[in-house]
């Protein structure tokens, strides 16, 4: 492989170490509850603040930029607290050296990433950030556009570019844009639900990548 994509939140980091997520989508629910939409029983118990900003499309395009735009400033600020993968430093810093240039492909705000890789020093080897940065949640994973937009930038060849994510919707959209796709086990469980879904290779320490590189 010649280029890497990296999801951000579980490949790169934990964005919600210090700041649960659940409190983060109850704050979203909170915000379009406020402005007068009647949300059903399953985004009043929905943990992933990704999804009640993809519901948040169903009420309109005001409450949907509003959800984009308080959801922004909630990932920028969870990044204070947020905590580094263990092992994904060295592999973005040794793909860098060997000539490999290194993306961000992430459902996550441009701001929050850029705000994270500005703080470890990593921003400057980072070749290019694909981010969540329209309130169309249509176009996050597991639809490819992301990835797609990511192999426009780094003029790559799709069967020479790696993704690596930890979620099944990664490996969907891998799949869609015709990368290899990689899923990062960091929960006991995932290895066999990412074969499932046809993953190419499966790694569970970020690390594991390094030899390949």
């Amino acid at each position: 492989m010649h280029w890497v994509l990296l999801d951000f939140d579980g490949p790169v980091c934990d964005v919600y170490a210090g700041m649960p997520a659940p409190g983060v989508a109850a704050q979203l629910r909170q915000m379009l509850a406020a402005a007068g939409a009647d949300l059903p029983q399953h985004v009043l118990t929905e943990d992933d603040p990704l999804e009640v900003f993809r519901y948040s499309a169903t009420l309109g395009e005001y409450l949907n930029r509003a959800a984009q735009e308080a959801l922004t400033k909630l990932e920028v600020k969870a990044i204070a607290t947020a905590q580094i993968t263990p092992g994904v430093e060295g592999l973005i810093r040794q793909a860098a050296a060997v000539g490999k240039p290194v993306a961000i492909v992430s459902n996550n705000s441009l701001a929050a990433i850029r705000a994270f890789l500005s703080a470890h020093g990593l921003l400057s080897v980072v070749s290019y950030i694909s981010a969540r940065s329209d309130a169309d949640p249509t176009l996050m994973k597991p639809n490819p556009h992301l990835i797609r937009r990511a192999l426009v930038e780094l003029s790559a060849t799709p069967e020479r570019t790696v993704l690596v994510g930890d979620s099944l919707t990664d490996i969907e959209a891998a799949k869609a844009a015709g990368v290899i796709s990689v899923g990062y086990a960091n929960k006991p469980g995932k290895t066999g639900h990412f074969l499932a879904a046809g993953a190419d290779a499966v790694v569970t320490r970020m690390a594991d990548l390094a030899p390949v590189l």
